[in-house]
């Protein structure tokens, strides 16, 4: 899980960074500061190209009159799953702060059992939602939710995306492979080739001498051999996770 923390207060930043960390060596969860800033503008630019789920601490009240309230509806924007939480120690924001359907409300000062009660609910909705997502693939007047473990790999001709299903149906769109790859709400895709985008969790066999990738023991696809680092990366990374 990635953590952005904004605060006006640089060591405050500090601090809760370090607690985060520490809770997540204790709890055994995967965790990464993406950012720590003072700046509204840098959460902002961080949401709009965000690509991992992530966990915003927000301070309410960053001087100058500016609080972090507007960039609710920044995040919100962002295509993949985002947890708002704020942090103040004036709690006449708490209503407001949850009519922006922020994941939680903490009053300054944190106390350790607060923040790991927060975090441990934050993990449990991420477990539910990756269990519980679903492909939404538009395709003329029709919305399809495809369960990501059916697919088997997608291709593409130009603009043009088809989805391969394990059961052998096929789905076809215009999409760009970079806007695909960021609705896909999980690890398991892998772009081994620019016209292929195969489902690592469907893989059989990999042939390294001749590039290829074998899919549920019939399907072969190729591998870019400038792909083959990352793709080794990625499936070592896979198989730490499990």
């Amino acid at each position: 899980m990635n953590f952005v923390l904004i605060d006006d207060i640089e060591q405050h930043n500090e601090t809760l960074a370090a607690k985060v960390l520490l809770l997540c060596e204790k709890r055994g969860w995967h965790g990464c500061i993406s950012l720590k800033t003072t700046n509204a503008q840098d959460v902002a630019d961080y949401a709009a190209a965000c690509t991992e789920p992530t966990v915003y601490f927000m301070d309410i009240e960053l001087g100058k009159n500016e609080t972090s309230l507007p960039l609710h509806a920044i995040i919100q924007k962002s295509r993949v799953q985002s947890y708002i939480i704020y942090v103040s120690a004036h709690s006449q924001y708490a209503m407001e702060c949850l009519h922006t359907h922020a994941f939680d409300f903490l009053l300054k000062p944190l106390c350790d059992a607060q923040l790991e009660d927060c975090l441990s609910a934050v993990m449990k909705a991420q477990t539910k939602e990756e269990k519980q997502y679903f492909l939404q693939v538009h395709t003329g007047s029709r919305t399809i939710m495809v369960d990501p473990e059916q697919i088997l790999y997608f291709s593409r001709d130009r603009m043009t995306i088809r989805l391969h299903a394990a059961d052998g149906s096929t789905l076809e769109w215009r999409e760009s492979f970079d806007h695909l790859l960021n609705r896909l709400a999980t690890k398991d895709f892998f772009l081994c080739h620019r016209s292929y985008v195969v489902n690592l969790r469907r893989m059989t066999k990999i042939d390294w001498e001749n590039d290829q990738i074998y899919l549920d023991g019939h399907t072969v696809l190729p591998v870019s051999r400038r792909r083959t680092a990352e793709l080794k990366t990625v499936l070592k990374q896979l198989e730490e996770a499990v």
